[in-house]
């Protein structure tokens, strides 16, 4: 059986924001906000809560008055596998959680008064469960093969439009 997208299941149900929180340094929070009706666990990894985005390539930021986004470097980076259990992340019906991504000087040294920033990506694992019920063994799983509990589906923010100064 193949994992589903966000047509069916729970990631259509997220909703990603972001917001601008500080100038020094540069600081982005990104919540996710779980509007269904039922409890979703998801791995941080490469979601909108990964405080590494900038790093990782979820990030897209356009100076203000630039036709292209910023070329940012792209790392791997390489993570504890399976995930411990502080790696999940459980939201119940109507709540939220945030993380503060900062961007790095080296960013923020190419930016200079305003520019758009989009945070997008892919989600790698959403399920429908507590965050008790998901076993290593099941993560083993959906990263192997694939696993009819686990869903898979983009995410993406609306644009924000930020300030350096």
């Amino acid at each position: 059986m193949e994992s589903r997208d966000n047509s069916s299941g729970p990631i259509a149900g997220l909703r990603v924001a972001i917001k601008q929180t500080s100038t020094s340094p540069l600081t982005i929070a990104s919540t996710v906000i779980n509007d269904n009706e039922h409890t979703v666990t998801y791995l941080v990894y490469n979601s909108p809560l990964d405080t590494a985005a900038p790093s990782i390539g979820l990030l897209t930021i356009t100076p203000s008055g630039a036709s292209e986004p910023l070329a940012l470097p792209k790392l791997q980076i390489q993570r504890q596998w399976p995930p411990g259990p502080e790696s999940l992340v459980q939201l119940q019906p109507g709540a939220s959680q945030t993380a503060e991504i900062v961007l790095k000087d080296f960013i923020a040294s190419q930016l200079t008064g305003k520019a758009s920033i989009v945070l997008k990506g892919r989600w790698d694992m959403v399920w429908n469960k507590q965050k008790d019920d998901i076993t290593a063994e099941m993560m083993e799983q959906a990263q192997l093969q694939t696993e009819p509990d686990v869903f898979r589906g983009s995410f993406a923010s609306e644009r924000l439009e930020i300030s350096t100064a």
